[in-house]
């Protein structure tokens, strides 16, 4: 039955197994026949003479896409209503319910046109000789082009073409023929691929038969698509489209976790590699930069290194307490960070101690930059609240040789760090450099700066002085049981480090100057 223009029911009971729609030259409704509304269920409640064409697609395209946004559904729309005024078809597409229909459009003198739908779901494959080639390639989710030597079009899987490009297509691609060369066959598939960079690159080819290496493009719905060509029956062309969306995106999300596990592995190694007080690097990243100077020292180059340490740290801690001693610590780091050159590594090796490693720098410049790293320090205090507190340094230095391992080097500016320490502090000791007017002393059991037991017979001529003595010499300040010979030797019995010692010392002293004149 039929309903509208009684003109063209005879013209079309031939079409009476498939859906037929009539439409006028403004693009409304103006017949249809029953199987119409059985293959389009969505239109059946609004259908009626009179309707807008544009009014039957917006159901249809809702049920088709789904999951498409508002711009992708806009863009599809826009696409079927250029298809709609332009194509005669056949064009072959899926419906959401699994069937395959076949659309063709005739136009009308009047400007009008009318459509029929045929269902092909059980029909042959184009140019195959049963239809276990349209399954297979149903079930594998791929597209076959085939064109024999003279460039005709032998068969096309028009199923997954019009399921995965119908909606972004304004005119379906003319393949019936394809020519010689590469860039003119694949302008062809512009309203696919257009935006592509590879695509736009195969588009300026000029070579000729099929492409030599697979190629992966973006279509503008955003899937990827990998295109491979293959010789076919004596100089035709198969091509085989493939959607690799898929393993794209796994690649890429492999690839994000592989550079999010590389991050975060480096900060697990600057952590490990990086004090938690001061931030600077520590003494694993010291031993690094160490081993990579020392090669560049067997190489030919200069490279040297050099121990810092605060000289009576121990009684900022005793004094004021450890937080005012952390405090000072990552100000000292600052300070050097400030007064060292940027290329050279800089690190704190633990407590209050701190290493530099000179890297292809001449002796004399490393031996001044950390003289003038002395004077800073000696010339600016460290301030808490409103009392600054002398901060000196002691610093030994030591060149690296090609004859001896990093470790011997470091050895040599630890011993050059306690004949600084020996001299009295708030100075810079050369490993090898003689001491001026008797004032620099052999060590000869050290273990590391600051942390060797001095002895009796080191320091043989400081056990005349007596506490007045030992008072003059190091600390001047009023006399104070603190500098009786009975402790200077249970230092030494009980092996206390020479920091520790006289820092001790200060304490005693600084506490005598702040006793009530009463006690």
């Amino acid at each position: 039955m039929f309903f509208g223009s009684e003109n063209l029911v005879q013209a079309l009971m031939a079409h009476g197994a498939s859906a037929v729609c009539g439409y006028d030259a403004a693009d409304r409704v103006i017949f249809w026949n029953e199987r119409y509304v059985a293959f389009f269920p969505e239109v059946a409640p609004f259908l009626r003479v009179g309707t807008p064409y544009v009014e039957t697609l917006e159901p249809f395209l809702a049920l088709q896409h789904p999951q498409a946004s508002l711009e992708e559904r806009a863009d599809a729309m826009r696409n079927a209503m250029h298809r709609h005024a332009n194509e005669q078809g056949p064009i072959r597409y899926q419906r959401a319910d699994g069937r395959w229909l076949e659309l063709r459009m005739f136009p009308q003198p009047d400007g009008g046109r009318f459509k029929v739908w045929s269902d092909v779901s059980g029909q042959k494959a184009p140019g195959s000789d049963d239809s276990l080639l349209q399954g297979l390639m149903a079930v594998v989710n791929v597209g076959l082009i085939v064109h024999d030597a003279a460039g005709a079009l032998c068969y096309v899987n028009s199923r997954f073409f019009s399921e995965h490009f119908l909606s972004l297509i304004e005119s379906v691609p003319e393949i019936e023929r394809r020519g010689a060369a590469q860039g003119e066959y694949w302008k062809k598939f512009q309203d696919i691929f257009g935006g592509d960079e590879a695509h736009a690159l195969l588009c300026q080819s000029t070579q000729t038969g099929p492409l030599q290496v697979p190629l992966t493009m973006r279509a503008r719905n955003g899937r990827f698509y990998r295109v491979q060509e293959q010789p076919w029956d004596a100089g035709g062309i198969a091509c085989v489209w493939t959607d690799v969306t898929e393993l794209i995106q796994r690649e890429d999300a492999l690839r994000a976790a592989h550079r999010e596990l590389s991050l975060l592995n480096r900060k697990l190694i600057d952590l490990s590699e990086t004090d938690a007080l001061t931030g600077l690097p520590n003494r694993r990243r010291f031993n690094s930069a160490m081993q990579s100077a020392q090669a560049v020292v067997e190489s030919g180059a200069q490279a040297s290194l050099a121990i810092i340490d605060l000289d009576y740290f121990k009684s900022i801690n005793d004094r004021f307490g450890h937080d005012v001693g952390d405090v000072a610590l990552v100000e000292v780091a600052r300070r050097l960070r400030a007064l060292v050159p940027g290329q050279v590594p800089l690190a704190r090796l633990g407590g209050e101690e701190f290493g530099l490693v000179f890297d292809t720098m001449p002796l004399t410049e490393a031996h001044a930059c950390v003289e003038a790293v002395r004077q800073a320090f000696s010339a600016h205090p460290f301030v808490t609240g409103s009392e600054a507190i002398p901060l000196t340094v002691s610093i030994g230095i030591a060149p690296m040789l090609a004859d001896r391992d990093a470790s011997a080097s470091l050895r040599e500016a630890d011993q050059a760090l306690l004949r600084a320490k020996a001299r009295g502090r708030d100075c810079v000791v050369l490993a090898g450099q003689h001491a001026a007017a008797g004032r620099e002393h052999a060590w000869g059991d050290a273990h590391g700066a600051g942390a060797a037991a001095f002895s009796m017979d080191d320091f043989a001529d400081e056990l005349d002085l007596g506490a007045t003595g030992l008072r003059d010499k190091y600390a001047p300040a009023p006399e104070h049981p603190a500098f009786a010979l009975a402790n200077w030797e249970r230092a030494v019995r009980d092996g206390t480090t020479l920091d520790h010692y006289w820092g001790w010392v200060e304490y005693q002293i600084s506490a005598s100057l702040q006793a009530p004149d009463n006690e």
